[in-house]
């Protein structure tokens, strides 16, 4: 998988649509047993302390901007979704796999089947691009995100994640110039990036 995703990130030929159908037929099948949270006990979910961190401590470090509307790209089933809610006032899900969105509880937010390669979301229009544990699509996060927008990258495991890229990676795969922060946070990493020239670099 980690493989996988660094071609998603650095190869554009890496997204086939044979891997895009086993892709979504691995967590269309993962979806009935996936769980709600990640720790062994059921307390808490891992992906909790890597988001809330970047929320809490890396989004402030970003330039200055109004940020209402957020996206939870290749959510699953939502368990990082709400806290996002608490932060923004217009929130949507999308994910390749349908069976992993039928389990999000359908008050949670709007939640959209896509192909995070071909996202149907006017360029520009996100303020908040959030993927926990999820493939990058360098060229589609760019134009979805807007001018004074941000990519929020979270590994709830780290480097352990099967889905992972360092945060210096997430910025080299992304086009144009981007910069950002990123910290350790539980047993997870989190990363916050912006384009260059909202410094005025």
């Amino acid at each position: 998988m980690r493989q996988v995703t660094l071609q998603i990130a650095f190869d554009p030929g890496g997204w086939s649509d044979d891997r895009r159908h086993k892709i979504e037929e691995l967590f269309d099948s993962l979806a009935p047993t996936w769980p709600t949270d990640d720790t062994p006990d059921g307390t808490a979910p891992v992906v909790e302390v890597p988001l809330t961190d970047a929320l809490d401590r890396g989004l402030p470090l970003a330039p200055p901007a109004e940020r209402n509307r957020a996206i939870d790209l290749g959510g699953g089933n939502g368990r990082a979704t709400g806290y996002l809610l608490s932060r923004f006032a217009d929130v949507a899900l999308t994910d390749l796999s349908f069976e992993m969105l039928s389990r999000v509880r359908p008050a949670l937010v709007p939640r959209v089947q896509a192909d995070s390669s071909q996202l149907p979301f006017r360029s520009g229009s996100v303020d908040v691009l959030m993927l926990a544990n999820m493939f990058l699509f360098p060229s589609e996060a760019a134009r979805v995100v807007a001018p004074q927008g941000v990519v929020i990258w979270i590994n709830s495991w780290g480097p352990n994640t099967p889905i992972h890229l360092t945060a210096q990676e997430v910025d080299e795969a992304l086009p144009g110039d981007w910069s950002g922060v990123a910290a350790n946070a539980g047993d997870g990493t989190w990363s916050v990036h912006w384009r260059s020239t909202q410094l005025g670099t």
